[in-house]
């Protein structure tokens, strides 16, 4: 069984650092594509933990691993390279969703949300950059996180009964000019999908 990596970010659940479960790829939540395939090979994909949650996607860039959660209810699990390991920090991504139906009424209040729950931890943001996710709205953010450079990629989720979710993809470095940890988030970050259960 593995040991989770080092590892800090912000949520909309508690704008407070978060941490994973250790376990492994037998873990009820976690299907991965491809198995039997070695770390960095095939995709992740993340079922719904309940009827009308979304199902998460993502690539697994070379070199990669995942380690799902169940202890903390927004954190679904964090890819990580050991491999890119530098100043006793190991590169990661951790991927959390968050049921707002109740608290928003629309997409955009959802990710204001999430924008405003990282700011009030790390101040201003560098960079925030609108896009779609899957045909969902999204914002990439940049920000400095304990010294560290972050980027997060917050996605917000409606389905026909009005409930919504967002969902955040928190990667973290020491070395990020490193071009191994750029081509992975770059990756990450582009072939991520989203998608709700079919009617």
């Amino acid at each position: 069984m593995r040991s989770p990596p080092g590892r800090s970010s912000p949520t909309s659940a508690s704008a407070a650092p978060t941490s994973a479960s250790s376990g492994g790829p037998g873990d009820k939540e976690l299907a991965v594509e491809n198995s039997g395939r070695p770390p960095g090979e095939g995709s992740i994909t993340l079922d719904p933990r309940d009827v009308d949650e979304p199902t998460i996607t993502l690539p697994r860039p070379p070199g990669w691993e995942f380690l799902p959660s169940n202890d903390s209810p927004p954190v679904r699990g964090v890819l990580y390279s050991q491999e890119l390991r530098r100043h006793g920090f190991t590169p990661n991504a951790v991927v959390t969703m968050e049921d707002l139906t109740g608290q928003v009424a629309l997409p955009a209040q959802a990710l204001a949300k999430e924008r405003a729950a990282v700011s009030a931890v790390i101040g201003e943001l560098d960079t925030d950059i609108p896009g779609t996710v899957s045909g969902f709205p999204s914002r990439t953010i940049t920000y400095n996180l304990q010294g560290r450079p972050a980027t997060g990629l917050l996605i917000a989720v409606q389905n026909t009964k009005a409930r919504i979710w967002v969902i955040t993809v928190t990667l973290q470095t020491t070395d990020a000019d490193n071009p191994h940890y750029i081509a992975a988030k770059q990756a990450v970050l582009d072939s991520l999908e989203v998608r709700l259960p079919t009617p």
